[in-house]
């Protein structure tokens, strides 16, 4: 009952900025454990920001919660909170033995595509060993049904007269047993005849739309027109990012890696790149919608897909 109730009592932007700081200042000092359990405190707790509500970080808060200390991300979301300006460049130790130990691939040639790949199915046996379970099951149904059916012709007959009701079962049985026989030749036919078998289609994958890397900059822009059609503005908001980072990655102006954090990304743009503050700007709102909002509202999806379909158009369309 009171850990209920110091759930449901929001916490304002200020007492959240420091206990995050709380929890990277723990992560600093080796202490995972005392920051896991800081963290699991936070997780789920209502932020008070001005009129609005927002929901605790998840993004940066579950994996220190689950005893990963993920420091780069509690530092990116700390950094986006501050506000202002761009964030003065300091060394971080964690952060660089991080990025020491990954391996960054070499850049995707302008003008590449990646494809996504087929989810795995059900092999050829599996899929008939699934059909004909169910074709016997139907089959069983369908006699039980067929002999109730012949049962219900059966005579009540009296008592006193076993010889007349023992010659009437008998043809009864005889007459079943025909019929069986002829269903069963029938089905071994039908069976030897059959169509052959094919194997059902791979579903496109569902993580699709997490990873930026699975279409192109015009193909999340089309994806993004579909979810906002469909009043999914959130979805659409993340669509619009993802086409700005395959952009630039066709474009060379960032290098993707698997694992790396969109505030990465944005540290790592060259000074000499014209928009760089639009793009950090950019994922500034990201963090917000996607990370700190479970809806957004059409406006908030119009602003961001103005600004993002400026930095589209500064690289050129070809993707």
């Amino acid at each position: 009952m009171i850990l209920a109730l110091a759930l449901a009592v929001a916490l304002d932007a200020g007492e959240y900025r420091v206990r995050l700081e709380e929890i990277d200042s723990l992560l600093a000092q080796g202490k995972g454990a005392a920051a896991a359990v800081a963290a699991r405190a936070l997780e789920g707790r209502t932020i008070r920001a001005g009129e609005q509500e927002l929901v605790a970080d998840a993004w940066a808060l579950a994996p220190i919660a689950r005893g990963e200390p993920r420091r780069a991300r509690l530092r990116g979301l700390l950094e986006a909170m501050a506000g202002g300006g761009r964030p003065e460049p300091r060394a971080d130790p964690a952060l660089l033995e991080e990025l020491r130990r990954a391996r960054v691939p070499a850049a995707i040639p302008d003008g590449g595509e990646i494809k996504p790949l087929d989810a795995p199915g059900r092999s050829l046996r599996e899929q008939i060993v699934l059909w004909g379970t169910k074709a016997m099951h139907a089959f069983g149904r369908a006699v039980l049904r067929f002999l109730r059916w012949l049962a219900s012709f059966l005579p009540r007959v009296a008592p006193g007269t076993p010889e007349k009701a023992g010659r009437i079962t008998a043809v009864v049985l005889v007459g079943v047993g025909v019929i069986l026989a002829a269903v069963i030749a029938l089905a071994l036919l039908s069976f030897r005849r059959g169509a052959p078998l094919t194997p059902a289609p791979h579903p496109e994958p569902r993580v699709r739309d997490d990873d930026p890397l699975s279409r192109s900059a015009s193909g999340w822009e089309q994806r993004a027109a579909e979810l906002a059609a469909q009043g999914r503005h959130r979805e659409a908001i993340r669509a619009w990012y993802h086409a700005v980072l395959t952009r630039c990655a066709s474009a060379g102006v960032l290098h993707p890696r698997r694992g790396r954090t969109n505030w990465e990304y944005a540290h790592s743009l060259s000074p000499s790149v014209p928009f760089r503050d639009r793009f950090e700007d950019l994922t500034r709102r990201f963090d917000v919608e996607w990370y700190g909002r479970t809806e957004s509202s059409g406006e908030a999806l119009a602003a961001f897909a103005e600004g993002a379909s400026g930095i589209v158009r500064s690289l050129g369309r070809r993707t």
